[in-house]
């Protein structure tokens, strides 16, 4: 049960993740205006108002790409419930080494009444889940995201709960990754290494999240913040679910847009190129991986594609120097969001294709419809 006012316990959360980030900041919600207000208000209502949202908001659009897409895949109830999709979403967190958006996922399956599930899960100890169907979902997750890790032998999802499920991750996974290079870890932290007593805070957290279970969301409702668009042929895997397949298609436009003044072709070209030979292999240690795979760029066009590589294998490989020399002596944040966020989707992107591989036949990618 929720311990403080509706509007106490919201601004309360947002101002302590506005003090975990770094590098950008966040348009304030009582200086919102246009579409920032609009996706505000939106957030407001069937959510709550987080760092890992708010971190895009100086580029309006990608506020409202993000938002759609993550509510649209993960949020909405649909074949998949939230809980569940919730529950998986925080084992990726787990793996993609983003304790900020991990502890806030935990906090939200406490919401939604599954305690002992949110304990195994922050522990990452999802093989002693009792409920069958979700811990075999939850290695399922550990099996397709883990890089190097031995495919999974089945899918624990029907044909049609596939795009919601492999969606649901697509958009967590760049939301891991924005999150991991611009907030700065949780701001719920275990005392004097007491993991017990941030166990129980989550589960403390989760009570005041409750309210953002009570209803099911409506579904499509984001969906008119961006213009339409045609799906990627290499998003086919979501065809056969309009409303998810919608909201991906007008995600990768805004994206792809908002890159075109600042992330450099050649830069695109060799990120692609890079990622779609890369079989989510584990890296080495060592960076010099991405100096070997960036060595043909110099110049800006190299440091926007070292990031971005990074940021798709080995995101815990980035450090300052990297992001400082995207960042640039002039500190232009609006750059730097939609430099960032083309990194993050692209490597969400291929991500899913990833697991799309893994999960469905190619005859039923080629056909999806």
């Amino acid at each position: 049960m929720a311990l403080l006012p509706k509007k106490l316990r919201f601004w309360l959360f947002d101002n302590l993740s506005l003090k975990t980030m770094r590098y950008v900041g966040a348009v304030p919600r009582s200086k919102a205006t246009g579409l920032v207000a609009e996706v505000y208000d939106m957030i407001d209502e069937d959510f709550f108002i987080n760092g890992s949202l708010t971190s895009r908001s100086k580029v309006p659009e990608l506020l409202a790409a993000i938002w759609s897409g993550g509510r649209e895949t993960a949020l909405v109830d649909d074949r998949i419930d939230r809980t569940t999709k919730e529950a998986m979403t925080a084992t990726l967190s787990s793996i993609n080494d983003c304790p900020y958006c991990g502890d806030m996922l935990v906090s939200l399956v406490h919401a939604g009444g599954r305690h002992e599930d949110a304990v195994q899960i922050l522990d990452e100890k999802e093989q002693l889940i009792i409920d069958p169907t979700l811990r075999e979902r939850l290695l399922w997750v550990r099996a397709v995201a883990t890089p190097g890790a031995e495919p999974p032998k089945s899918v624990p999802f029907t044909e049609e709960q596939l795009p919601e499920a492999i969606g649901a991750l697509m958009a967590l996974s760049d939301i891991n990754r924005f999150s991991h290079i611009v907030m700065d870890g949780s701001p719920v932290k275990a005392p004097f290494g007491l993991e017990a007593v941030k166990a129980a805070a989550l589960w403390l957290f989760g009570g005041e999240l409750r309210s953002t279970h009570t209803d099911p969301l409506k579904p499509g409702r984001s969906l008119y913040l961006l213009p339409m668009a045609e799906l990627p042929t290499d998003m086919r895997w979501a065809a056969s679910h309009p409303r998810i397949a919608r909201t991906l298609a007008q995600w990768t436009a805004t994206v792809e847009r908002q890159a075109q003044s600042v992330v450099p072709e050649a830069a695109q070209r060799l990120v692609h190129s890079q990622l779609q030979r890369w079989q989510n292999e584990k890296m080495p240690i060592s960076r010099q991986w991405v100096e070997d795979e960036t060595e043909g760029l110099d110049g800006e066009a190299r440091d926007i594609a070292r990031f971005a590589l990074l940021i798709a294998k080995a995101s815990y490989q980035i450090d300052d120097r990297i992001v400082e020399a995207v960042l640039g002596p002039e500190r232009d944040e609006q750059r730097f969001i939609r430099i960032l966020a083309w990194s993050t989707f692209t490597a969400a992107r291929y991500f899913a294709n990833h697991v799309a591989r893994l999960s469905l036949s190619p005859y039923q990618i080629k056909h999806a419809a």
